[in-house]
């Protein structure tokens, strides 16, 4: 079943077309990616699905509802979340606090400095549960700022998982890691997808890394769809090795 489609999408900036006609179907519960060079409207797509861009033309479909042009806060509340390529996070708040205040958000909630114990129960038990996840619970009460930048992307992941998304966006998430950071990342990645059930859709151009946790590769060149297949025939295929890979991939 497909949880994203978009048919036909455009985004126009004035004379110049950064997407021509996109044509995309993502499936449930899987790990979906879009590569290709700089410049080829990848993220302007996800502004488009986010909410953050209007298409100039075309749909786009979550869960078989048209959400084309609804403004961010109203796709958020829907399941979709996003990370970006420079993290969002509150750096003088500790990992906790910005947790919490995602699970707040997204409940249309504020912190209230006389919660019943039952609330500030509920709140502490999910907070603690997305820290579980993403690793970071024995970093609850250190300061964001003070993290390492692998780290720092863990964190932004679990503000997203804290919207409780059907969708996370995640904007290459593997940029300025070390290897042993991107292993992290990308077993978490893994791990949202698995475990969490959370449908991915993932802007990377680290290709290995693409490679070995995709379940679709989409490659995006020139504002349009050049290929879209698995990721073994991505690897192979001239065209994207041409445009993207290059021979020595």
């Amino acid at each position: 079943m497909n949880i994203l489609q978009t048919k036909g999408v455009k985004k126009a900036f004035e004379k110049f077309i950064a997407l021509n006609g996109i044509d995309l179907e993502v499936k449930e519960g899987e790990i979906h990616s879009i590569i290709g060079p700089n410049g080829a409207g990848k993220t302007t797509f996800f502004n488009l699905i986010s909410g953050k861009l209007k298409a100039t033309a075309g749909k786009i479909y979550f869960n078989e509802e048209d959400i084309t042009g609804k403004p961010p806060h109203e796709i958020a509340q829907k399941g979709i979340a996003r990370t970006f390529q420079i993290v969002n996070i509150f750096l003088n708040l500790t990992v906790l606090e910005n947790i919490m205040i995602s699970i707040l958000n997204i409940r249309k909630k504020t912190f209230d400095f006389f919660p019943s114990p039952q609330t500030q129960n509920y709140i502490n038990e999910e907070t603690f549960k997305i820290l579980k996840v993403i690793g970071m619970e024995n970093q609850a009460y250190t300061l964001a700022g003070k993290l390492s930048h692998g780290d720092k992307k863990k964190l932004d992941m679990g503000i997203g998982l804290a919207q409780n998304p059907k969708i996370l966006l995640l904007d290459e998430p593997m940029a300025g890691l070390n290897p042993i950071e991107n292993q992290a990342i990308t077993h978490l990645i893994k791990k949202i997808a698995g475990k969490e059930k959370v449908t991915i859709i993932l802007i990377e151009h680290d290709v290995n890394a693409v490679f070995s946790i995709s379940d679709m590769v989409t490659v995006f060149h020139q504002g349009r769809v050049i290929a879209e297949d698995k990721p073994e025939d991505i690897r192979e295929n001239k065209l994207v090795i041409e445009a993207y890979l290059g021979e020595e991939f």
